[in-house]
């Protein structure tokens, strides 16, 4: 018994399959590539308000990398544990102090180094600052006022919008208050000072790097960002136990979720339409149909529905072509059943019956109409 050859398989036929399988997948990676070039292109360097790595505005990098150029250490950290390790010629500068509760100012307020405030509330000062009161507010370009070396040095500064101001009987107050310098204490009116919008304004830079320093004495700022660990009022939020900028990766996530779902849920390519695997009669699809038309109330779309049918089955009868005007359709009606062409129009075309009652008494007559058309009935009854 001979067997004839076989047709040698194409190249591209075994690809193809091969092919077909991998296409989801590739698509996939090319989406979360996209994703990550997007995030990585759209998303500024990791931060909050304040936060000495931030290069947003609200961030404070830019007077980081001038306290590193005068050869000043900066350590950010979100751990009392460090800041509680700052020696005497350390700076421990608090950026959010009322973040912390009572017991842990009380820690800080042990520390032998030297502490910078940003803009206390009076239960901070209670604790760290206790015979420092505050007074009133500042704004806009504000002179010295004192012989401090640094706010000498850094002159006239235009000071952010309401800034607070402070006075203590054992402190130098300079700038109207708006900077208060104790003997292991600075208080300064606003956290604006130190954020990258406003560095660059007028003796604002100076002014922090000589009084966060103590005029370049302290070689090491210990930058002090509220975490985990802070138990006060401003408790920290849900995204401060994820790595800086987690809320951009998570909201990029769900932004790639969004698209598989809308790529996987597109149609592939037209309906395809498949025998039923069992045989539904026609009677059980208007029966079915009837139903839902009653129980969703819409008498309206149920009445178009019975008048649509009539009219097409009239149309036929009278042999006019398929999509035949309304008013042809009454024209034929009307003469074939002798009735006056306003009434079979009414019936045809009239606004929808306000009540079941209504809607069988319309089917009964849309019935009749076809009758004396000359169509023969097509059901012993009204319909349903």
């Amino acid at each position: 018994m001979t067997t004839s050859p076989s047709a040698p398989v194409q190249a591209g036929e075994a690809v193809r399959p091969l092919w077909r399988r991998l296409r989801p997948w590739l698509a996939v990676a090319v989406v979360v590539v996209l994703g990550g070039l997007l995030v990585t292109s759209l998303s500024n360097k990791p931060g909050r308000a304040l936060d000495p790595s931030s290069a947003r505005k609200n961030g404070s990098k830019a007077l980081a990398v001038l306290l590193r150029h005068r050869g000043t250490e900066v350590v950010r950290t979100t751990s009392l544990a460090t800041a509680r390790q700052a020696d005497a010629n350390t700076t421990v500068l608090i950026a959010s102090p009322s973040d912390y509760s009572d017991a842990q100012l009380a820690q800080l307020g042990q520390l032998a180094a030297r502490l910078v405030l940003l803009r206390p509330s009076l239960a901070v000062l209670a604790q760290l600052g206790p015979d420092v009161q505050p007074v009133d507010i500042v704004s806009g370009p504000t002179s010295p006022g004192c012989a401090d070396p640094g706010a000498v040095a850094a002159g006239r500064v235009k000071l952010p919008d309401a800034t607070s101001t402070f006075r203590s009987d054992s402190g130098t107050s300079c700038y109207d208050g708006a900077v208060l310098i104790t003997s292991r204490v600075v208080v300064l009116g606003s956290e604006r000072l130190l954020r990258n919008d406003t560095v660059d304004d007028d003796g604002v830079a100076a002014l922090d790097l000589n009084t966060i320093s103590d005029n370049g004495a302290a070689r090491r700022v210990v930058w002090l960002l509220p975490g985990t660990e802070a138990a006060g009022p401003g408790a920290p939020t849900i995204w401060q136990l994820f790595p800086a900028g987690a809320h951009r990766a998570f909201g990029w996530l769900l932004v790639l979720g969004v698209l598989l779902v809308l790529w996987r849920g597109r149609r592939l390519g037209p309906a395809v339409t498949e025998p039923l695997p069992v045989v539904v009669r026609a009677a059980e699809v208007v029966e079915g149909h009837g139903r839902l038309y009653r129980r969703a109330g819409a008498r309206d779309r149920a009445a178009a529905a019975l008048r649509v049918a009539t009219l097409t089955r009239l149309a036929a009868h009278a042999g006019l072509r398929r999509g035949a005007r309304t008013d042809d359709v009454v024209a034929a009606a009307a003469t074939a059943t002798g009735r006056p062409a306003a009434d079979v129009g009414y019936l045809l075309g009239g606004p929808p019956p306000a009540d079941d009652a209504g809607l069988l008494r319309l089917a009964v007559e849309l019935d009749a109409l076809e009758v004396a058309a000359g169509m023969p009935p097509r059901s012993k009854g009204p319909r349903s």
